[in-house]
């Protein structure tokens, strides 16, 4: 009896220890698992707009894949085409804008005492987390964010059109007794990445359209551009899009604090119906992820794997729940 708890515990011990090492081993290899869960997450994509290709059984996985994958490309390029040259001057206009209604925006509190404390204070906190570099930095970030993207875009398209490839390659690596349940749980964290990711497409679509909308009717310059940095920061969940409602406020002052408090009604607004019916209806039927875990994942990823982390961190939060309740609450607790 006693041989077999101190068996048990060595055992319990081990497993421990390796935890720690792979967890070491993510913490150090942290951009090389950015980019590779971001050629996952873009696998799953290609293989969710693949999906309803299915009907047609003539068409083989990588015709249906390479169908997917045209099209993706050919719906960014019309749209691109379409909106290009619009978004770029408004982007440009946004970035210098930006600068000048900070600067109003300060100058505007600083008439009350109240405002011109909080002013203090905020640039104190902003002096003492500004670095310099200017724009060596800035174009050292734009440059590596290319290089990124490219690299994900790759990494998409191998994992796609060749998933066993990887998964068998991986499942090698386990014991025989346990490669069966690994892949089960390993295909449903897959299963719910790709619902996952067609709900918040949904989402990202309908608040990118309420916000350029909303923002147009009340005034708001720049409402095109300002629509979609909304739709991408609804990919962040809960960070996100309070993060769209600084550059939508500071644009709109532009046009007096007025339109300012009416831009705060209108993302008050879209966050209301993000959170009360859009969210809750695509849930039925896509995993659901609690306001509360969404947040914490960002902050997890974001200290653990930095920025890229904090944009891939509601879809790596939905593929670590499935993976911990098929491989541990199932297997191991309930069994």
């Amino acid at each position: 009896m006693k041989k077999s708890l101190s068996a048990e515990a060595t055992r319990n011990i081990l497993v421990a220890l390796a935890f720690a090492a792979l967890a070491l081993v993510i913490w150090r290899l942290a951009d090389v698992v950015v980019l590779a869960f971001g050629g996952v997450v873009l696998a799953a994509v290609l293989h969710a707009l693949a999906e309803p290709l299915k009907r047609f059984r003539g068409l083989s996985p990588s015709v249906r894949l390479s169908i997917a994958l045209i099209g993706l490309l050919g719906v960014l390029a019309l749209v691109g085409w379409l909106f290009g040259n619009q978004v770029s001057a408004q982007a440009d206009e946004l970035q210098r804008l930006l600068p000048q209604q900070y600067h109003q925006v300060m100058a505007w509190l600083g008439r009350t005492q109240l405002g011109r404390t909080f002013v203090t204070s905020f640039k104190q906190s902003a002096s003492g987390a500004r670095t310099m570099g200017g724009i060596g930095t800035g174009l050292a970030t734009f440059l590596g964010a290319t290089l990124d993207a490219i690299l994900i875009g790759f990494l998409g398209v191998y994992f796609a059109f060749d998933p066993e490839l990887y998964v068998g390659g991986f499942l090698r690596l386990l014991p025989p007794a346990r490669r069966p349940q690994v892949r089960l749980a390993l295909n449903q964290a897959g299963l719910s990445l790709s619902k996952w990711l067609r709900a918040q497409l949904i989402a990202m679509i309908l608040v990118g359209i309420l916000a350029g909308v909303g923002l147009a009717i009340i005034g708001v310059p720049l409402a095109l551009v300002l629509g979609g940095l909304a739709a991408l920061l609804e990919f962040i969940p809960v960070v996100g899009p309070t993060i769209f409602a600084i550059p939508a406020v500071l644009v709109a002052f532009s046009q007096g604090p007025r339109v300012a408090l009416y831009a705060v009604i209108v993302y008050t607004a879209i966050q209301q119906l993000e959170s009360n019916l859009i969210i809750p209806l695509l849930q039925r039927w896509a995993v659901k992820m609690p306001p509360v875990v969404g947040l914490l994942a960002v902050l997890a990823a974001g200290i653990l794997l930095g920025p890229g982390g904090i944009i891939f961190a509601a879809p790596l939060a939905v593929v670590t729940i499935e993976l911990v309740k098929h491989l541990y609450v199932e297997d191991t607790l309930e069994k």
